[in-house]
């Protein structure tokens, strides 16, 4: 198993060398950049895959003496992946990502957000195998819904800004 990691990584090695990509993973210097999002986000409101949504920077962020962000600095996020509430008591998900940063490459941004709503499958399921030798009425728990995603104010987003990748 090991030989075939060994191998697998040899090739991304001899990948990244001929065809010259962009990422330099040797370098592991990275800085944390806070965000909180401007208003509360819910996934019972009308929200889409590709929402731009508005984050505020929570700390001043450097990079050297370069300053990158100030505190209280606008920036954008997107709406990546919305998951609804499904039957059975499967939760609800938002998924944040491709945040903008002025005058920062996209390919030295990393990090999402992932924000779950309360699963219920955990007591759906016992339930519903209890009840499935009365005819009909386990079926009644794939009415249980799961829990609304909920993204508030006061949750810490953390993207991470790498400045010596390409």
């Amino acid at each position: 198993m090991n030989k075939f990691f060994g191998i697998i990584f040899s090739l991304f090695l001899v990948c990244n060398c001929v065809f010259g990509l962009e990422y330099d993973y040797s370098s592991t210097k990275c800085i944390p950049i806070r965000l909180c999002v401007l208003e509360s986000i819910d996934s019972e409101e009308e929200l889409i895959e590709g929402s731009e949504i508005k984050l505020k920077v929570i700390e001043t962020v450097f990079s050297g003496n370069k300053k990158i962000l100030s505190r209280g600095d606008i920036v954008t996020g997107k709406v990546e992946t919305l998951i609804t509430p499904g039957m059975n008591g499967f939760p609800a998900e938002i998924i944040l990502d491709n945040v903008d940063i002025p005058n920062v490459k996209q390919s030295q941004l990393q990090g999402i957000y992932i924000s779950k709503g309360q699963n219920r499958c955990f007591w759906v399921y016992p339930l519903k195998w209890a009840l499935t030798p009365i005819p009909f009425v386990g079926s009644l728990t794939n009415l249980i819904m799961g829990g609304h995603a909920k993204i508030k104010t006061d949750d810490i987003i953390t993207v991470y800004y790498y400045p010596e990748w390409k």
